[in-house]
This record gives C-alpha cells, sequence and structure tokens, in this order.
C-alpha cells in the first residue's frame, strides 16, 4: 500500500478472467488452462460471490467499464456473463454508456454464440484473430483459418455495435512487404478499433522452450522496428491512430478499458488471476 501522489482518474473498471482455453497457444504465458470439463454452475457461483467482496471495498462506485478476458471468455456459457452483469448492475451505478467488453475466438462455435452475448449486455466485442494468414496461424497454435477468423469478424460486425480484433507481428521470416498486405487486408475488415502485437518470447511458454532450441529466430531489432513503424503509418492513414504502444483507434472508438489502466483509474479484478488497483481512503491497492 502506497501514498497517492496523483489525483483519482475518473471512472471505475471491471475486469472479470475466465481462465480455460480449448488448447494453450504457444506465445501465451497468460493465466489459462485446458480442461475436459468445467463446473460452470460453481464458477458462476464464484463470480458473483466475489463481486459482493469488490463492491463492499468499493461503494457508490460508477461503473464505466467491464471486461471479460482470459484466457477465453468466448466459452464462458452466455448465462453466466449475463448473471456477472446483472449483478454488477445489482451492487453498483452503471454508466448508461458504460463499454462491456468480450474477448472471443473466432471458432466457429463461439462465433454461433455471438448473439447470445449481445442479448447478455456485451456491446463491444474483441476478437482474436492474430494473423490473415493459414501457415503463420498454424505457427501460432491457433484452431481456425484466415477465412472463419474474417468470417466471424464480419459476423461481429452485423452484432455489436463496436468490435476489435487482434494481430500479431513480427514473426518469423515475416517481411514488411507482406505484413503490409496483410494489414491492408485487415483494413478492410476493421470497425473502430485493431489491436496489434509484436511477439514475444515469454519465459515458460512453449515457444520459450522451441526459441532456445533453435527452432526458429524471430526477425532482427531492424525489422521489428521497420515492421512497427509501417503497423503505426498505413494504419494511421487510415484513420486508426496509435493511442498506445499496441492499440489504434478511430476518435472515439479507443477502448475505454484500455484507457482506465493507462489513466490510472481504479479497476477491481475479479476472477483467478485478475489484476486490480483500487483507490481505498488515501490509499491505493494493487
Amino acid at each position: 500500500m502506497e501514498r497517492l501522489s496523483e489525483p483519482r482518474a475518473p471512472g471505475f473498471a471491471l475486469y472479470v478472467h475466465w481462465p480455460f482455453c480449448l488448447s494453450k497457444c504457444p506465445y501465451c504465458d497468460f493465466n489459462s488452462h485446458v480442461r475436459e470439463r468445467v463446473e460452470e454452475a460453481r464458477w458462476q457461483r464464484a463470480y458473483l460471490a466475489e463481486l459482493e467482496r469488490a463492491a463492499a471495498e468499493t461503494p457508490g462506485r460508477v461503473v464505466t467499464s467491464v471486461f471479460f478476458g482470459g484466457g477465453t471468455p468466448s466459452l464462458m456459457p452466455p448465462e453466466t456473463a449475463a448473471a456477472i452483469l446483472a449483478r454488477i448492475r445489482a451492487l453498483w451505478p452503471v454508466a448508461p454508456d458504460a463499454e462491456i467488453t468480450l474477448e472471443a475466438n473466432p471458432g466457429a462455435a463461439e462465433a454461433a454464440r455471438f448473439r447470445a452475448f449481445r442479448a447478455a449486455g456485451v456491446n463491444r466485442l474483441s476478437i482474436g484473430v492474430q494473423a490473415l494468414d493459414d501457415a503463420a496461424l498454424k505457427f501460432l497454435g491457433r484452431r481456425h483459418v484466415a477465412a472463419e477468423a474474417l468470417a466471424a469478424v464480419e459476423r461481429a460486425a452485423g452484432i455489436f455495435p463496436r468490435y476489435s480484433f487482434d494481430l500479431i507481428y513480427a514473426r518469423p521470416g515475416q517481411s514488411v512487404a507482406a505484413w503490409r498486405e496483410e494489414l491492408a487486408r485487415a483494413l478492410r475488415f476493421a470497425g473502430d478499433h485493431l489491436s496489434v502485437y509484436q511477439l514475444t518470447i515469454e519465459p515458460g511458454t512453449a515457444f520459450h522452450t522451441a526459441h532456445a532450441r533453435g527452432d526458429f529466430a524471430l526477425p532482427d531489432e531492424d525489422t521489428a522496428a521497420d515492421l512497427y513503424e509501417a503497423t503505426r503509418d498505413l494504419l494511421g492513414a487510415a484513420g486508426l491512430a496509435a493511442y498506445e504502444i499496441s492499440n489504434h483507434a478511430r476518435p472515439g472508438g479507443e477502448s475505454r478499458h484500455n484507457l482506465a489502466y493507462w489513466r490510472y483509474a481504479d479497476y477491481a479484478g475479479i476472477g483467478p488471476g485478475a489484476h486490480g488497483r483500487l483507490t481505498l481512503g488515501d490509499a491505493k491497492v494493487a
């Protein structure tokens, strides 16, 4: 616990972590796990109980953003998402224009549930596309192909008021020219937001082991910098300016949840491994 040296930012956000996936991506170092069976009713009860605890610490705060992350929260039963959002509205005032985001994979099973998540109250979808090249998707351990990903993006665009999708660059052997072509294709499907991440090798991941073995090499620093600059230039020219290192948006399309992090707003972490930052009196607790 430390004393505050800056004024508290407006707004209050909630991060809800669903830790389960169908498979573990080789680059992922998040708290995510593959399980054949998930006791969904018990998990729902646990989330609701943790919301009660968080509400007791933050009475009267106005919720401006809810973010379901993971893991793969599109594997969560839509009924669980609806129950969580209903409990949030019962425990806190919720801003009329609150942003409620859910991360999703573009697999057919998850895409079939998009309407149910919209009915549950989700108004922004973030889709883990990661690449528009099938060979790259296979390397990244993804379970979908590019055509399936773009179909999911189009489906989301017809259901949710706002949507975003993720891409990963600085992949082995990737050239600036090929990346510019991939970005140009992505822009044809983009809404008001894109997240574009440089591939990094994190300890404890399958890629860390494979990279140490010499199974693949990443682009050198100069090429990675060129890829980064091409990303900013191409997306900026298309009206999606960078508002932080990995996220690009049209004016007004910035993720409010991301901005809560960058502007030191308070947010509560709900679920296993979730991180929060709360201002309690004149102290802040992470």
